[in-house]
């Protein structure tokens, strides 16, 4: 069959055949799509004469000319009408979407990644006149809708990445983009919005063994208590959406659809000992052999490749050794605004030269379109890199799953590397981003998937398997069948019983103060706030050992007595020691290179370092000595973050270790593992109980340096300005220099300095939706 579709036997009459089953059935057959893919590689000028009419019988109005033809014209009748019915240039899949989701309160729908359901939200977003709150899987998922939306709509529309209301004076509805984690802070505010629209994206999320009952959770709550609002489910390849309406028993006023139709045709390829071969996953037909190397083809025509790859192999190093050969397909990039990012995230992670300590592998590829994605990369270099391949500047983008997690990003090919530990869905998701759909009229749009010759059979089983969500929640599983760490989440949704101030369940609230932790908050306050400031890192580093000690013993009994059990396990405790170093920098209001550069220090045993040169400036040791002694330091242990509470969490390093020469400390390695720390352990897991802490000691007792340190833990800074901004969507990085400009700021708005209109372009735009 791929022989003769490459050969182009009875071209006309197949393509004639394909046309008339889209037009009965629509573009559903995958098997045709790859078959059109064929014509179109092999044959495009025969093809070229078929491709109007396809893309009107695929629905593809917005990739349409005037129609030169009966069929075409009917087509055109029929594209017209949906423009009449929803004021837009809808697919037909987007159009019957739109109605579904503006005649009911709850809609579910699945889709496949080419569907267009980009522009169906963007379409959402504009029609909608109250608040809107939108729900994403990711950080790095928020960024790419908070992106979209800005070049939408006005600037009295407020766009932020959590939950405030600010901007009051110049704001006439807001647009809030974010995680479940993060959904706490709504209820908090719940009487200040007007909210119209829950659009919960990559819904799937609710099969995730933990963060899916946080996700559920956060649906039962906002559906309590904001009733009246539209909750909008969107999924990917999903087999029966209705089961996410069916597990929160929304019945009444809801529907659900599951949406088959393709845009973009996929050819599939198999590799080995750098020989690659045709074959279709769609039908147990021939292998055919390819000429040349498909994926140097493609770099070498300037296309685009998508690795995905473990992040181990990113971790250390394994990727460039694999793929050294494409890598080097990619020649220095001249082009002033790609230069211009990377000169930015270079200085984001405190980067320097390759002759040094802290040189980055991930700035060299960057330097020649090389990129990487994971969930580890600080999500303000994720942005950056986000940027860099919207504006068609990369080449290669090596990533893990969270590129996946509906990232609107095209590629020529995905080449799957990391088979084995990818979820059946994620590969169907991958395999989408191969080809995404172009707006040029008239094209019809194919991409490539490549994967190891020994993976064939088991992909093609995948590839044809459905994929079913759980139709009950585990919200609703007997009490005592769930891990104990998850019953306080599990009880509050059942009986209602969260504290929205504190952001946790009432239950641990009564917790915290029921236990006899005064002592220990008082050694912490001690220890932490000097004359109001806090105890700098150089200092905490000064402390005598048994001191420090003392302190994560403390944070470890604050931390603790929110949770149900009494004890850490010992990786989990190892987490939270590491953490505490990396809070205190976070509460000097340090930057993110500031940060990476204090843990460089520490692992590298800097300090030692400095004693060696020391003896051997003061002739105390010989050369041979001070050599013998440096050769001998190693990197100290660091446990790899998680958030906590995980009992499954094991002890291990995200550096070599042990008896690793600090020498081997990867730079972009101890980037990713700061952010993690940041991220996971201190903003996801200590944050919430800690601030709780000292919120109620400072109520009781009216000690304001328990307030200053809950403020420091949460926002970096007590400085109300600093804290305003944060809340206006500003990073440290930004306020530095944004203060200078600020006459005052409140809940109404920033009132800036005459000043700020003098300030270079560049920063211009950092600031100017709150001008």
């Amino acid at each position: 069959m791929i022989r003769k579709l490459i050969n182009g036997l009875d071209i006309d009459n197949n393509i004639s055949r394909i046309i008339a089953t889209f037009h009965t059935e629509g573009p559903v057959a995958r098997e045709l799509l790859e078959q059109l893919a064929y014509y179109k590689k092999y044959h495009p000028e025969k093809f070229s004469k078929y491709e109007a009419r396809l893309m009107n019988v695929m629905g593809l109005f917005y990739k349409t000319e005037p129609a030169k033809n009966i069929l075409e014209e009917v087509y055109s009748i029929y594209a017209q009408a949906i423009i009449d019915d929803t004021g837009d240039k809808f697919t037909p899949v987007q159009a019957d979407a739109f109605n579904r989701i503006m005649g009911n309160k709850y809609f579910s729908f699945s889709a496949p990644t080419s569907a267009g359901k980009s522009y169906l939200f963007r379409k959402l977003i504009q029609e909608t006149m109250g608040d809107i709150v939108i729900i994403v899987p990711s950080r790095a998922l928020i960024s790419e809708y908070y992106y979209e939306i800005i070049s939408l709509v006005e600037k009295d529309v407020l766009v932020l990445q959590f939950i405030e209301d600010i901007n009051t004076d110049l704001t006439n509805r807001r647009i809030f983009i974010i995680t479940p984690e993060r959904g706490n802070e709504l209820f908090k505010q719940k009487n200040y919005f007007n909210i119209d629209l829950f659009l919960l994206d990559e819904a799937q999320l609710s099969e995730e063994e933990y963060r899916g009952l946080k996700f559920d959770a956060f649906v039962r709550r906002i559906d309590r208590v904001f009733p009246n609002s539209r909750k909008i489910f969107a999924h990917p390849f999903v087999n029966n959406p209705e089961a996410q309406l069916s597990k929160h028993q929304f019945y009444t006023n809801s529907d659900s659809k599951r949406y088959d139709q393709q845009t973009v045709g996929k050819l599939f390829i198999h590799y080995h000992s750098d020989k690659f071969t045709y074959f279709s996953p769609n039908s147990n037909c021939e292998h055919v052999p390819m000429h040349g190397d498909i994926a140097a083809d493609i770099l070498n025509n300037g296309g685009t490749l998508l690795i995905y790859i473990s992040k181990n192999k990113i971790y250390d190093g394994t990727y460039r050794l694999l793929f050294g050969k494409y890598i080097d397909l990619c020649h220095k990039l001249t082009d002033e605004k790609a230069l211009s990012i990377i000169k930015e995230l270079k200085n984001f992670i405190g980067a320097k030269d390759s002759t040094t300590d802290k040189h980055s592998n991930l700035i060299d590829l960057m330097e020649k379109g090389v990129v990487t994605h994971h969930g580890s990369m600080p999500l303000k270099a994720r942005l950056m890199v986000e940027k860099f391949i919207k504006e068609g500047l990369a080449r290669i983008c090596f990533a893990t799953s969270t590129l996946n997690q509906g990232i609107n990003m095209p590629f020529d090919a995905v080449w799957i590397d990391n088979y084995r530990n990818v979820k059946d869905l994620t590969l169907k998701n991958l395999i989408g981003r191969a080809g995404r759909t172009s707006q040029l009229t008239n094209t019809f749009d194919f991409g490539y998937t490549i994967i190891k010759s020994e993976n064939v059979h088991s992909f093609s089983d995948r590839y044809r398997q459905v994929y079913s969500i759980n139709p009950q929640s585990r919200l609703d599983e007997e009490i005592n069948t769930v891990d104990e760490d998850e019953k306080d989440l599990i009880d509050a949704i059942k009986t209602d019983s969260f504290d929205d101030d504190l952001f946790l369940p009432k239950n641990q609230i009564e917790r915290i103060k029921s236990g006899h932790i005064d002592g220990s908050i008082q050694f912490i306050l001690d220890t932490f706030i000097k004359n109001g400031l806090p105890l700098s890192a150089s200092d905490y580093y000064k402390t005598p050992d048994y001191q420090r000690k003392k302190l994560k013993s403390n944070f470890k009994t604050l931390f603790l007595q929110h949770l149900r059990r009494k004890n850490l396990e010992t990786p989990e405790y190892s987490t939270l020691s590491a953490a505490i170093p990396i809070m205190l920098w976070h509460i000097q209001g340090k930057s993110f290179s500031e940060i990476i550069s204090l843990r460089h220090s520490f692992l590298t045993q800097k300090d030692i370092q400095r004693e060696i040169v020391q003896q051997l400036k003061n002739n105390e040791i010989s050369d041979t000595e001070a050599s013998s002694l440096y050769n001998s330091l190693t990197i100290r242990f660091s446990q790899t973050p998680s958030t906590i509470p995980n009992k499954r969490h094991t002890r291990s390093s995200a550096f070599p270790y042990p008896n690793q020469h600090i020498s081997k400390l990867d730079y972009d390695s101890l980037v990713y593992d700061t952010y993690d720390y940041l991220d996971k352990v201190i903003s996801q897991s200590i944050a919430d109980p800690i601030c709780a802490v000292f919120e109620l000691y400072y109520t009781r007792t009216k000690d304001v340096r328990a307030r200053t340190l809950s403020n420091y833990t949460r926002y970096g800074t007590n400085d109300p300005t600093d804290i305003w901004l944060l809340k206006y969507g500003f990073c440290f990085e930004d306020i530095e220099w944004i203060k200078d400009h600020v006459e005052y700021i409140d809940q109404k708005r920033i009132h800036f300095k005459d000043s700020i209109y003098e300030i270079p372009e560049e920063k211009k735009t950092v600031v100017e939706r709150y001008l």
